[in-house]
């Protein structure tokens, strides 16, 4: 029993931390910056990513659209964000922004923004609820 007791105190667990608004508003035919920042103790290495998915108002199931690793972007080819997904992070600010254009209603739902740092792990992903309104 000693030795499980001490072995649990011995390894190191740090977290990733991802920050994000709770919720935003976003004008219809716009483009939105959707924030997303993170924390991590670790040096921000090569096999940090990022990945966003969409749940729209009202589904069930989320979809991927982006993802981030290495300094290349990995928009999906999905409809609904086909063409309109820009990054704006920079992993060594600890930022992994993305930006999207020509927002539509039918973009209204929540944004998942999940940071990977290994050996971090991740605590639980950033959620924005965005809401496309009328000009």
């Amino acid at each position: 029993l000693l030795s499980s007791l001490y072995l649990s105190h011995a390894v190191q667990v740090s977290a990733v931390e991802v920050n994000t608004p709770e919720e935003m508003f976003v004008e219809n035919g716009t483009d939105a910056k959707l924030p997303c920042t993170f924390t991590s103790v670790e040096v921000i290495s090569s096999a940090a990513s990022v990945s966003w998915s969409f749940q729209p108002e009202g589904a069930a199931t989320r979809i991927s659209f982006f993802y981030y690793s290495n300094g290349k972007s990995y928009p999906g080819k999905d409809i609904p964000f086909k063409d309109r997904i820009t990054w704006a992070g920079d992993l060594n600010k600890k930022d992994a922004s993305i930006t999207i254009s020509n927002m539509q209603f039918r973009d209204n739902g929540t944004y998942i923004c999940d940071v990977k740092n290994p050996p971090d792990i991740v605590v639980k992903p950033g959620e924005i609820r965005v809401r496309v309104v009328e000009k």
